[in-house]
């Protein structure tokens, strides 16, 4: 990593400091036989909003079958009845730019990075011809800096967009909040904790009884148990996040009128990570609970009533290989629009896994697919088996085998009348494969092939009783490769 170090002098304060700068380019090629299914789109996390995330269509839609169709078939009929291929390529970049200036002492740090990412040649918004689109964005604006007391703990406090990181499945992207950090030891045990307070969304409307304001809150407590334990790396974590917010409100200018329901959901989750000898081990489960109020406007309030587990097992056979079993669960909901919502919703985070589906490649393109850890309403259940081999000190190869089903059954009435329940979203292939050709210059492939289990067979009527699909009729889903190459420079 290439860092710049200046020696600057602060006005009136006479006090040197370092600047680092860092980056991340990348640029990557892509080819599919069906776009529909890999295109941006909503998922129900709490970021896009719980009234979004129920009321309109999203990836794959699990009222019941409905939405979204030819999702997951590689054609379709036009208009005049002749197939048309869904095969697709395009390429796009990310550029990622942060500089961190911070007191010879560490005492205060800041950190501003902006990024644009995601956007592909020739799409509108993105990369156009004589581009003159503003794509920059800012990733983090943070400040940190040690309190004066509390010197005992190690107090920090940091304040602006800031990253967080609370579980890979809950969790894990930047949110304008202030957060104080500490450590602690209990007994033997190295203590870690963390309060943080962010507001996704602020109004100054009121209504009778309180404002449309969107806060989360956390704490997070973190036990390294290695010393103890006398381990490689033993460590807890327990955290506790309430929050509370308007969704899907309306600007009320006629002061006297209510809002939209307030949704109040919290997680209650922990996880365990433990490490010796080669093998490594990292469970975790989080409650999802709370009140959706009446998500479903049908004058009813709901709860929020979801479960999240999984557990991530490996073993480093030898310096070259390692074999890793990774499953997860989200639990699903078979009927949002009644009773409780049994759905698991993330904060923001970006799933990993799945080629065809979470879009592993090259580099985190950041897609609204991967913001939560599930294709839709109806959970979802991972069996992962993953080799990884280091061939050479340059390159790096890797296969995983997944076993992917909904947690719930898709439902769906094909031309005959006849109903459908099934849950198997099918088996992929995935390969990797990642090759230093210059010191910071890696180039990566990524490549996955699904072959579609029934329940995808809900989203793949490749034609309807429609003008754009005049025969009507029903078919299965079909199978469906994706394959990414891309070239990363990092400094």
């Amino acid at each position: 990593m290439t860092v710049l170090v200046f020696g600057l002098v602060w006005a009136g304060l006479g006090q040197a400091a370092k600047v680092e700068l860092h980056g991340q380019f990348g640029a990557k090629l892509q080819t599919t036989n069906s776009w529909g299914m890999l295109e941006k789109s909503e998922t129900p996390n709490l970021v896009n909003g719980l009234q979004g995330a129920y009321t309109q269509w999203y990836k794959l839609d699990a009222r019941n079958g409905a939405g979204g169709e030819g999702l997951t078939v590689d054609s379709v009929k036009d208009a005049n009845g002749n197939d048309v291929d869904l095969d697709d390529t395009w390429a796009s970049l990310q550029f990622r730019l942060w500089a961190v200036a911070s007191s010879d002492d560490g005492k205060v740090k800041g950190t501003w990075a902006m990024e644009v990412g995601s956007l592909r040649f020739g799409e509108n918004g993105g990369l156009e011809l004589r581009n003159d689109n503003e794509n920059i964005e800012v990733r983090q604006m943070s400040l940190e800096f040690a309190l004066p007391f509390g010197q005992s703990l190690g107090l920090r406090l940091r304040a602006g967009l800031n990253p967080y990181f609370v579980n890979r499945f809950l969790w894990n992207e930047t949110a304008p909040g202030i957060d104080l950090m500490g450590k602690t030891t209990l007994g033997q045990v190295d203590t870690t904790f963390v309060f943080v307070w962010v507001r996704g969304f602020d109004n100054t409307w009121l209504d009778e009884n309180q404002n449309n304001d969107f806060d989360a809150y956390a704490g997070v407590f973190i036990f390294d148990l290695a010393k103890v334990l006398n381990v490689d790396k033993a460590m807890a974590k327990v955290f506790f996040i309430p929050m509370n917010g308007q969704e899907g409100v309306s600007v009320p200018y006629n002061v006297g009128e209510k809002l939209s329901t307030d949704v109040q959901p919290w997680y209650l989750g922990g996880d365990a990570q433990f490490a010796v000898r080669g093998v490594d081990v990292d469970l975790g489960l989080i409650r999802m609970g709370g009140d959706a109020g009446d998500i479903d406007n049908d004058t009813k309030d709901e709860d929020f009533d979801g479960w999240f587990f999984y557990a991530d097992l490996g073993y480093q056979v030898n310096e070259q290989t390692r074999v890793s079993f990774l499953f997860w669960w989200a639990s699903g909901d078979d009927n949002s629009t009644k009773g409780d919502v049994e759905s698991y919703m993330a904060v923001d985070t970006h799933t990993e896994g799945s080629v065809v589906l979470f879009e592993d490649g090259a580099f985190d393109d950041g897609y609204a697919v991967s913001s939560a850890p599930y294709l839709n309403q109806l959970g979802f259940q991972m069996y992962r088996l993953r080799v990884d081999y280091k061939a050479t000190p340059k390159l790096s190869l890797a296969a995983a085998l997944n076993y992917m089903k909904f947690d719930e059954d898709a439902k769906w009435t094909d031309a005959n009348h006849k109903t459908h329940k099934e849950d198997e979203v099918g088996w992929e292939l995935d390969l990797y494969a990642k090759y230093e050709l210059y010191p910071g210059l890696t180039v990566d492939l990524a490549a996955g092939y699904l072959w579609a289990g029934d329940a995808l067979d809900a989203w793949a009527r490749k034609a309807v009783d429609n003008d754009y699909h005049p025969t009507g009729g029903y078919t299965d889903a079909d199978d469906m490769y994706r394959v990414s190459v891309g070239v990363t420079y990092t400094f």
